[in-house]
């Protein structure tokens, strides 16, 4: 192995701890080891709150899923009344100009005509 002289170099250039409370013992015969507040946060909480962050993204996802359908659902609505108002004014415009066809209007004096077209185009 190595001559005792290096051995007892090298002992002397490890800086030594001074003992403290916050300083883990261990132990060969199995007494308590006080853990440290790292330790309890990592083994302990995370993994406890696992279960809790999967079941509230579950629930947000949920009511992002249901509110874009029904947010979809409104819009689906306000687009079929458009449209029935629409066709509804369609209708109007076409039964307007049929009756319009069968009966023709009497002929109007020119005059208002006349005094459209002389403005400017402004």
């Amino acid at each position: 192995m190595y001559p005792r002289y290096l051995l007892v170099g090298l002992r002397s250039c490890v800086p030594r701890c001074s003992r403290s409370s916050s300083r883990r013992l261990y132990t060969v015969d199995g007494a308590a080891k006080p853990k440290s507040s790292y330790s309890s946060l990592y083994s302990e909480t995370f993994p406890a709150m696992i279960p809790v962050f999967l079941l509230g993204s579950a629930v947000y996802l949920g009511l992002q899923l249901t509110q874009s359908k029904l947010s979809h659902e409104k819009e689906m609505d306000d687009a079929s009344q458009r449209v029935m108002a629409l066709e509804a004014e369609i209708d109007a415009l076409q039964e307007r100009k049929a009756r319009q066809l069968e009966n023709p209007p009497t002929a109007d004096p020119p005059t208002k005509e006349i005094a459209k077209s002389s403005r400017s185009w402004w």
